[in-house]
């Protein structure tokens, strides 16, 4: 961890003339101290700053979409860093998505932002046009601020469980010599947080100033729904040891005040699933906070599949995902079914084919993608998918790369939060707490009813589950509902671990596809390898760098040897 208390501060530059995305910019500009609190434009900046550490799931990590280390995709290239997760060489010399210092950078800047920013009055700027929007804007930074400080805590305690909790900016010596916080300590800041900090904040925020139009700033909701992830994960198995109920009903309650104004905050489920994945997702009702990459063409052409121009296939869904979308009637797909196996793809879930290319789906353009063994995306051609599946879901297939025909760029939008994960949080914490059919007088909607929202989106319009469910077929049920509403979204390697349940990952599958001559295709479930699992990867390593450093850290259990 580095910090250091400087009268000098480093500001991104953040241009309004340019496409530049602000929060990717390697520029930097130096102002005096005294300077850059004087400009209310410069102390933006510094709030900015903050803001630019939020994650990009579509970077994923060194390209890699994190989904590529569960059961739902693997990553094409056997080289690739996200591999470490699964193939036994994760190690604290070894480490993969090590943010620890980055992070801690993060809560730097926004200490030093909270120590030094705060009670300005710009006497010299009251008379200039529109200060009081500007002012009004300001007000309101040391709560985004402190948003963004719990979120960062949030992400390190899913990670490395025990932190150092900081809450002041420190000399080198100092934070070199922290110890860490239970993670219960850690959590419950961070709830705390959440909870003083929407008190403040506007139920409808405006947009970042500086930055590209799609980047909402922090509203009260983006407050309430970290709040209600937080406490989710406090209430899990992973945290929860001592199967505490009580810490069910508190995630239950934290959902349900999102729940309960979410007329007031604007949110609402949006009638088509395929919207949240495109250009303007950030438009979308749905969507509480999302962070901009900008308009770019790498999501594509990283994910376009192999014989498609300037297609990688890197990310590869597996058999897996593909089994959890149930039929259209809310059945379960199962391959022992003779009709179900010779027809895979037909009458299941409509998210199946927004979220996966299949075999015969038109994609990107009008020709339909050939996945099976000699097809013109398949095996045996170099890198091409080796689960018969390429991925879907955030690609726009406007972009093309095809000679004659121009490139274009479209807005790629990373979603952090959204509405129907708060529901799907609801419906665990209340089939946890009380059960799937049961409501409170502090919570008037059932678990079953929340999830059952989500399934009637207009374009999804599944089956409800029934009345009467036992609690554990409900919560099994559940478990795979969150599994298909956020593939490849970041939710299914958290989820898998704050359930402790990693080992349902252990042995991945394929769907093999023969042609036969008179063109009848054969599709067989197959497996494809198993991963090493171990109880040890339900939380990072420390990298064995920040133990040399900080020498108070202590290493989680399995990674000392």
């Amino acid at each position: 961890m580095k910090y250091a208390k400087s009268m000098i501060i480093s500001i991104g530059i953040i241009s309004l003339m340019t496409s530049c995305d602000f929060l990717n910019t390697g520029e930097s500009t130096y102002y005096d101290k005294a300077e850059t609190l004087y400009d209310p434009s410069k102390v933006s900046q510094l709030c900015t700053q903050v803001y630019s550490y939020l994650p990009n799931g579509l970077g994923g990590i060194s390209g890699a979409m994190q989904d590529a280390a569960t059961d739902d995709a693997v990553h094409i290239q056997t080289t690739a860093l996200i591999q470490r997760f699964v193939n036994g060489t994760w190690s604290p010399n070894y480490t993969v998505d090590d943010v620890f210092s980055d992070y801690y950078k993060a809560i730097h800047d926004a200490n030093f932002y909270l120590e030094n920013c705060l009670n300005l009055t710009y006497d010299d700027w009251k008379n200039s046009d529109g200060f009081q929007d500007t002012y009004k804007s300001y007000l309101n930074y040391q709560y985004e601020v402190r948003f963004l400080r719990a979120f960062y805590y949030f992400e390190l305690v899913k990670r490395y469980g025990n932190v150092p909790l900081v809450t002041t900016t420190l000399s080198k010596e100092e934070a070199n010599s922290l110890k860490q916080s239970s993670a219960e300590t850690v959590m419950k800041f961070v709830i705390d947080e959440c909870s003083e900090v929407a008190k403040m904040l506007p139920d409808k925020p405006t947009m970042l100033p500086g930055a590209n139009a799609n980047m909402q700033r922090i509203g009260k909701g983006a407050a309430l729904a970290l709040k209600s992830r937080a406490a989710l994960y406090m209430a899990s198995p992973l945290f929860n040891t001592d199967h505490n109920v009580e810490k069910w009903k508190t995630a239950a309650l934290a959902a349900y005040d999102v729940i309960a104004q979410a007329k007031t905050f604007g949110y609402a489920l949006d009638s088509d699933y395929r919207n949240l994945f495109g250009a303007t997702n950030n438009q979308s009702n749905e969507v509480i906070l999302c962070r901009p990459e900008g308009k770019t063409t790498h999501f594509e052409s990283a994910n376009y599949p192999i014989g498609v121009k300037n297609g990688s296939g890197y990310t590869c869904p597996t058999e897996n995902l593909v089994s959890a979308y149930e039929m259209k009637d809310g059945s379960s797909f199962d391959w022992d079914n003779p009709v179900m196996a010779a027809n895979p793809y037909k009458d299941r879930d409509p998210r199946f084919r927004m979220t996966v290319v299949c075999n015969g789906m038109n994609w990107p353009s009008d020709v339909p993608v050939e996945t099976f063994f000699g097809g013109k995306n398949a095996q045996p051609l170099l890198n091409a998918t080796t689960t018969g599946y390429y991925l879907k879901k955030y690609l726009n297939n406007k972009v093309t790369f095809e000679t004659g025909q121009t490139t274009n760029s479209f807005d790629h939008n990373w979603i952090l939060f959204r509405y129907a994960e708060v529901l799907l949080n609801y419906a665990e914490a209340m089939a946890e707490a009380y059960g799937p059919d049961q409501i409170t007088a502090e919570c008037q909607m059932s678990a079953r009813e929340a999830v059952n929202m989500v399934r009637a989106r207009k374009n999804v319009n599944m089956p409800p589950f029934p009345v009467g469910m036992s609690k554990g077929n409900f919560l099994s049920r559940l478990r795979n509902e969150r599994r298909v509403e956020f593939a490849f979204e970041g939710q299914r390697f958290w989820d898998l671990r704050r359930w402790k349940a990693l080992d349902e990952m252990k042995d991945i599958y394929k769907v093999n596809i023969t042609k036969k001559e008179d063109g009848t295709l054969i599709y067989v479930k197959e497996k494809l390898e198993s991963y090493v699992i171990s109880d040890k990867m339900y939380f990072y390593p420390l990298a064995n760098s920040e133990l040399y450093k900080n020498t108070n850290l202590i290493q989680n259990p399995g990674w000392n040897n």
